[in-house]
C-alpha cells in the first residue's frame, strides 16, 4: 500500500510563480484542521447530504452498501499524529494489530441509517489478510456489528492498486445478486471503476492512496 502524505507540501500560486510552505507549518495547519473540529463539521455536512440523497433512491432487489475502513469508518488520526504525520510499514502494522482505531461517528450515523433501512453492508479495505482479525475486532468494538463481509486483500492481491482491486471486489459483490446503491470512501480510488451508484467521497488530508 503506497501512501503519499498530502500534509507534506501545500502549493499556492501567485500569478505565474509558486511558493512552498515549510513542512512544519503544513503539519500545523493539518493538525489544527482536525483538532479544531473543522474536519468533523465537514464530514457531518457530507454525511447528512448523503443520507438525503440515499433516501431519495427507490430500493429494489438486494440493496447493498460498500464502506472503506481507514479514514472512512475507522480513524487512524491519533496514531498518525503521534508519529508527526509520517508513515512506515512496520509501525502501521503494529498499530492495526492494537485494534485501537476510533469509529468515525459521522460515518457511523450513515451506517446505522442504512442498517435500519435493511441495506446489506460490506467493508472493503486495502488492509491485507494478516490484518483481517484485528480489523474485524476493531470494527465490532466500535459498533459496526451488522454486516455481511469484511473484504481484505489476499496474498495474490497485495500488489494491486486500489483503483484496480476495489472495482473487482464490487463486481464480485454484485455478481452475488446484490445491488450496490451506495459506496463510501475517503480516496478517489475507493470510488472509481463502476459497480456503485451513489458515491460518497469523505475528506482525508493525511494521505492519498492510488
Amino acid at each position: 500500500m503506497k501512501k503519499y502524505l498530502l500534509a507534506l507540501v501545500l502549493i499556492g500560486f501567485i500569478g505565474c510563480s509558486s511558493s512552498l510552505k515549510n513542512l512544519s507549518e503544513s503539519k500545523k495547519e493539518v493538525q489544527q484542521y482536525y483538532d479544531s473540529g473543522e474536519h468533523g463539521l465537514e464530514l457531518a455536512n457530507i454525511i447528512d447530504d448523503a443520507i438525503n440523497k440515499f433516501d431519495g433512491i427507490k430500493l429494489s432487489g438486494k440493496p447493498a452498501a460498500v464502506f472503506d475502513v481507514d479514514e472512512t469508518t475507522l480513524s487512524n488520526y491519533k496514531y498518525i499524529k503521534s508519529i508527526s504525520f509520517g508513515y512506515y510499514k512496520e509501525g502501521w502494522y503494529k498499530w492495526v494489530l492494537k485494534e485501537d482505531a476510533d469509529a468515525i461517528l459521522q460515518t457511523k450515523k450513515l451506517y446505522d441509517h442504512l442498517v435500519e433501512r435493511g441495506v446489506t453492508i460490506f467493508f472493503l479495505t486495502g488492509r491485507n489478510y494478516k490484518e483481517y482479525e484485528a480489523t474485524l475486532k476493531n470494527l465490532k468494538a466500535e459498533g459496526y456489528t451488522e454486516f455481511d463481509t469484511l473484504i481484505c486483500k489476499q496474498e495474490d492481491e497485495l500488489k494491486l492498486d486500489a483503483s484496480m482491486y476495489k472495482p473487482e471486489k464490487r463486481k464480485e459483490i454484485e455478481a452475488k445478486g446484490y445491488n450496490i446503491v451506495i459506496n463510501v470512501g475517503d480516496q478517489l480510488s475507493d470510488l472509481e471503476g463502476g459497480y456503485s451508484k451513489l458515491k460518497i467521497k469523505l475528506p482525508n488530508y493525511l494521505y492519498e492512496i492510488k
